[in-house]
């Protein structure tokens, strides 16, 4: 049991728990698109997957390069996670395809705050951030997805 609280007490020694203090501030929250929270846009762009989010849980998740929103061209592109509801039956086109849809911006917390392994034990985990989604509603353009036979 010693040797398990001294091997803690080094460890939260190594991990910089200085650093208590969360590098964004959750005060006010900025939609990352611009167009506020909730609110039903149309934007196109071009479907992908990040290159660093390669492993196996991020497979199935689909990313848009956002490059409209609405009628403005943006002068620099925009990237969010796509989500679709599994009752609307909309299906995001496969990586590579320039879609059009409709939508709202939403997301949620994830992550542990630096200050909290202060009272749990430390684990691995993503540093406290909100995670910004774009919820599909209507896939505009193309019309329909092709199925793979």
């Amino acid at each position: 049991m010693k040797t398990r609280i001294i091997t803690f007490t080094v460890i939260m020694m190594l991990v910089n728990l200085s650093a208590a203090e969360d590098p964004q501030d959750f005060k006010t929250l900025t939609p990352l698109l611009g167009e506020g929270f909730g609110k039903i846009i149309e934007i196109e762009g071009e479907v992908f997957v990040p290159p660093n989010k390669g492993q196996k849980r991020y497979l199935r998740k689909k990313w848009i390069l956002v490059d409209r929103i609405g009628a403005r061209r943006l002068t620099k592109p925009l990237s969010i996670e796509l989500a679709s509801f599994s009752s609307t039956l909309t299906m995001i086109p496969a990586k590579g395809t320039q879609i059009k849809i409709r939508g709202y911006e939403t997301g949620h917390f994830s992550g542990i705050p630096a200050g909290a392994f202060l009272d749990i034990q430390q684990r691995a985990s993503r540093e406290f951030h909100f995670k910004n989604i774009f919820q599909v509603t209507k896939l505009l353009k193309p019309a329909k997805v092709e199925l793979k036979k």
